[in-house]
């Protein structure tokens, strides 16, 4: 798997089709990760990071190496989570009308995800952190809840992220910092001020 992103692309453009897998085992990870996060099911993010590769796969002749592969990717991944998530929010829509009040039906899905620690103590109380912060990020606004995912837990700096996003960078850093406030007003009722300054 030597040689850069670029290389990798040329090479399909080029008809070895096979180097595409190159590129998937390169970037699979993160952008499930993003689109996990961005979408809170596994279902939805396994079947939405296929949907991006193939999307990928297809325009990869347009793809001219102005911006970094990973941030076209990024690209890719970010308007297929919001599709995913309007269609997803209407379907709620519409079953919400249908369905019982049965209070384990609205229970957050990452709730049951396994997460191995040697301490039941610390692990329930890391769970419930987790919990915490996903339905903050959940009740953000939709560009909020974006850009602290792929900064703050992608790791992805500032450039790409402006990139990604089609914005100026001093853009990309304000509205981080205007959704990290956001973050902390819908934690704060759940953490102490001195903890949150952390």
């Amino acid at each position: 798997m030597d040689g850069t992103d670029w290389e990798w692309v040329r090479r399909v453009q080029n008809g070895e089709t096979d180097a595409f897998e190159t590129l998937i085992q390169r970037h699979q990870k993160p952008i499930f990760n993003l689109l996990y996060r961005l979408l809170g099911d596994i279902d939805e993010a396994s079947d939405a990071a296929q949907e991006v590769f193939l999307a990928a796969y297809r325009a990869i002749q347009e793809f001219r190496g102005d911006a970094l592969f990973s941030t076209w990717l990024y690209r890719i991944a970010v308007n297929q989570a919001m599709t995913r998530r309007k269609r997803l929010a209407a379907d709620l829509s519409r079953r919400a009308a249908f369905d019982s009040n049965d209070p384990e039906e609205a229970r957050d899905p990452l709730a049951d995800l396994p997460h191995p620690g040697p301490d039941p103590a610390q692990e329930a109380e890391r769970k419930e952190a987790h919990v915490r912060v996903q339905q903050g990020l959940n009740g953000l606004k939709e560009e909020e809840a974006l850009i602290i995912l792929l900064h703050d837990l992608q790791g992805l700096p500032y450039e790409e992220i402006a990139r990604i996003l089609k914005v100026p960078l001093g853009t990309a850093k304000s509205r981080l910092h205007r959704a990290r406030l956001a973050l902390k007003t819908k934690l704060a009722p759940y953490y102490d001020s001195s903890r949150m300054e952390k």
